[in-house]
């Protein structure tokens, strides 16, 4: 009886776990992760937090600290680059997200094109005043990869929009 009652916890427990992740974004890395050169890296929202906090009693700069104190509001990110000589890439950048924003309550907050060719493309989904995940996309023509990124997070968009403001005064 006592296994019975552990296996149904864990079922319990396993099938929140399997629906934590948004479907179309899992489908887009899986998808795109498949190649010879093509790279696709989870990073649990736990070590973040940890190589934080890490950082912050590590640091004696107060701009080091602040950058640790911000990477503690974000939580798990999925990293991906693949080789765009692979995938059918612009189109499949545009059918993903069509589908976060149409089925998922994304929005599309930035797509930046650089002089150099570069673009950025920026997607967020809100839950009240906090920016809860970040899709960021960012191709250049020329490099024939492209880098994606989903992030969860607890910023307010104030806080997104400071440290946009900061990224792009650097470049």
């Amino acid at each position: 009886m006592k296994k019975l009652i552990l296996s149904l916890l864990l079922f319990t427990f396993s099938i929140g776990f399997a629906a934590a992740q948004n479907p179309a974004i899992r489908d887009f890395i899986r998808e795109h992760r498949k190649g010879e050169e093509n790279v696709a890296i989870k990073i649990p929202g736990w070590m973040i937090g940890l190589a934080s906090e890490v950082g912050m009693l590590a640091s004696d700069d107060e701009e080091e600290e602040l950058i640790f104190s911000l990477a503690s509001e974000f939580g798990t990110m999925r990293l991906l680059t693949f080789d765009n000589n692979d995938f059918n890439t612009h189109q499949d950048i545009k059918h993903l997200l069509k589908a976060l924003e149409d089925r998922h309550e994304f929005e599309r907050w930035a797509t930046v094109r650089a002089a150099s060719g570069e673009e950025v493309q920026l997607t967020v989904r809100m839950k009240g005043d906090e920016v809860r995940e970040i899709v960021a996309i960012v191709s250049e023509p020329g490099e024939d990869r492209t880098f994606f990124g989903h992030f969860k997070t607890h910023l307010s968009a104030d806080e997104l929009g400071e440290i946009m403001e900061g990224v792009l005064a650097e470049n």
